[in-house]
């Protein structure tokens, strides 16, 4: 029988997951090196150059649009966005699928969408509302986002899908996206869709990603975490929260146990825990004296500095370690 030995990815990713102690992972770099070769450095800029590269092109492409506005008539816009996207498709068409060029290019189809759709609402005036833009790019950069099958990608799915539920959800015309965080039913349904998310991701990552990362899966958690906080917080005052209180207090209790006793991930259970600082913080001002005097700020002080300091020991003793418990 013929063993072949693991790269440096796959142990990283392993050691990631807590499938190897820390002890384990420093006797199999004598046997595959974890320094990144010149030849990985040298694949790695290139990714992100080719990335950035998109990200420019697009921005570039946009701010063309809106320097010669009243220059250019509305089919000359029509015809240059159209064929910005027809240039980016077309360059994954001939590219090897998941290579660098590929996804920057179907990261940079994503972005020519959005201007599209933004370039056809200012231009016909349809009356639309922003959270319609947002949605119908989500759902039109959706098989872009699928082919590409990257963490960039995804990113950029995921932001534009909650800017288009905040939208959604945020009444007020002043408060365009942050009208949602006063409405506990608003912060239910940000949780509730980034949980989905962080599912999905949690249990498909492997065919939704191509590479084992968990870049998108944080910050689905990050979703879920900071408008459950920012309602549990508001509870302490406000009856009405009261329910999104007793969420962030189920959420936080299963995210601290899915992380460490199923897959250990720190970044993870440190989002957990600084939110649940803040809950804390904003409990110890409800009952202290309202009065903003030396004594009181000095409490609350002293609090947030020694409770953020056992975290980062805690947080840090188990980056450590690189086992589960």
């Amino acid at each position: 029988m013929s063993w072949t030995l693991p790269d440096r990815g796959t142990l990283l990713a392993l050691a990631e997951d807590g499938a190897l102690t820390s002890q384990q992972l420093e006797r199999a770099a004598d046997v595959a090196p974890l320094v990144p070769t010149r030849d990985e450095w040298l694949a790695g800029a290139d990714h992100v150059l080719a990335i950035a590269g998109a990200i420019l092109l697009a921005a570039g492409l946009i701010f063309f649009f809106a320097y010669n506005w009243d220059d250019l008539h509305r089919f000359a816009k029509l015809g240059l966005a159209l064929a910005a996207l027809a240039a980016c498709t077309g360059t994954a068409l001939t590219a090897p699928p998941f290579a660098t060029v590929w996804r920057a290019a179907l990261l940079a189809a994503s972005l020519a969408t959005g201007a599209l759709l933004a370039l056809i609402g200012q231009t016909y005036q349809t009356g639309a509302d922003i959270w319609e833009l947002f949605v119908a790019w989500a759902a039109l950069m959706t098989p872009f986002v699928l082919l590409a099958r990257s963490s960039a990608s995804w990113l950029q799915w995921l932001v534009v899908a909650n800017a288009g539920l905040l939208r959604y959800l945020s009444e007020s015309w002043w408060a365009r996206f942050v009208g949602a965080l006063g409405e506990a039913e608003s912060l239910f349904a940000i949780a509730a869709f980034n949980g989905a998310v962080l599912l999905a991701f949690e249990f498909a990552g492997s065919v939704l990603l191509a590479t084992p990362r968990r870049h998108i899966h944080r910050v689905a958690g990050f979703g879920v975490l900071v408008p459950l906080a920012l309602g549990a917080c508001l509870a302490w005052w406000e009856a009405d929260f009261h329910a999104v209180g007793l969420a962030f207090a189920a959420v936080a209790a299963a995210f601290a146990y899915a992380y460490l006793t199923y897959r250990r991930d720190v970044p993870m259970l440190a989002q957990t825990a600084f939110a649940t600082i803040a809950v804390a913080t904003a409990a110890l001002i409800r009952v202290l004296p309202h009065s903003a005097d030396f004594v009181t700020i000095n409490i609350v002080a002293v609090f947030v500095i020694a409770s953020t300091g056992l975290a980062g020991v805690w947080l840090t003793r188990l980056h450590r370690e690189g086992h589960r418990p």
